[in-house]
């Protein structure tokens, strides 16, 4: 008898030593599958981040491919009214010859004029070209200011202003398809930005190559309306390049803002 109670109670001894085994086995796969699920779970989040960011690149791209466009068919409308002025003034030549050659009319004095205005406009025309392509009398001047004509919706951190409309360029040192000014000559240089907002909240920042030269913030928000500018002095080196980006890594909330009542602006010149 005692025989037969040894040996049962060492079949349950046996018995439940293989499910303690199965059941320590089962929590080391469900640890092990727990951590894998943490893991998967991380590179999941990495993964919406980084599609994310390539959201927001895409979205910058293609507001910067609605500007390329805007800035060609700007372009092509400007080299359809040239030629069509061209025509025009070749049509006028060809029937008035004496607009460009001396009148008939004579002088108090008794000598020969150009017809009154004509020569003055053919002057003011030519000064005009100078001072937008910084040709003498413009040498060793370098100034440039350009604005921005169109709203910047929502432009995330990091993102690089285009000023695209350009009022003066003596130097040609700034790009309005890129937003950046290249320096021409060494100097001490003075920059200012202007940024205006509509219910929104932005820092910007004025960068000199890689270093960040300046910063401006604005709140303006429950339908406020309010500008922020920024002036820099600095020294810069031939081949510098500076221009003005939202924060590097605060996105703001909100647009920049541009009508025919205030509109961002980006300028520059040389002081010594």
């Amino acid at each position: 008898m005692i025989s037969k109670t040894m040996n049962g109670s060492c079949i349950l001894f046996f018995i439940s030593a293989i499910f303690a085994c199965r059941a320590e086995t089962e929590n080391v796969q469900l640890k092990f599958l727990l951590e894998e699920m943490a893991t998967l779970r991380k590179a999941v989040s990495t993964m919406e981040d980084v599609l994310k960011s390539q959201r927001d690149v895409i979205g910058d791209l293609r507001i910067q491919n609605q500007r390329q466009e805007k800035r060609i068919q700007y372009l092509e409308t400007a080299s359809k009214n040239r030629d069509e002025c061209c025509e025009k003034l070749e049509n006028l030549i060809k029937n008035k010859p004496a607009l460009l050659t001396e009148s008939k009319h004579t002088t108090s004095n008794g000598g020969h004029s150009f017809i009154p205005g004509i020569k003055e406009r053919i002057e003011r025309r030519n000064l005009h070209s100078k001072r937008l392509i910084g040709v003498p009398p413009y040498e060793g001047i370098v100034a440039f200011y350009a604005q921005m004509t169109s709203v910047e919706t929502s432009p995330g951190a990091h993102h690089t202003l285009i000023f695209d409309r350009i009022r003066t360029n003596v130097g040609l040192g700034y790009n309005n398809s890129t937003g950046v000014f290249t320096a021409p000559r060494e100097g001490i240089y003075v920059f200012t930005w202007v940024i205006r907002m509509v219910t929104a909240e932005h820092s910007t920042e004025l960068l000199i190559n890689d270093d960040i030269f300046g910063a401006t913030f604005l709140r303006a928000k429950n339908g406020d309306d309010g500008s922020v500018s920024g002036t820099v002095v600095a020294h810069v080196t031939r081949g510098d390049v500076v221009f003005v980006r939202t924060h590097s890594s605060y996105a703001g909330d909100g647009n920049i803002h541009s009508n025919v009542h205030g509109q961002p602006s980006f300028s520059g010149w040389l002081l010594h």
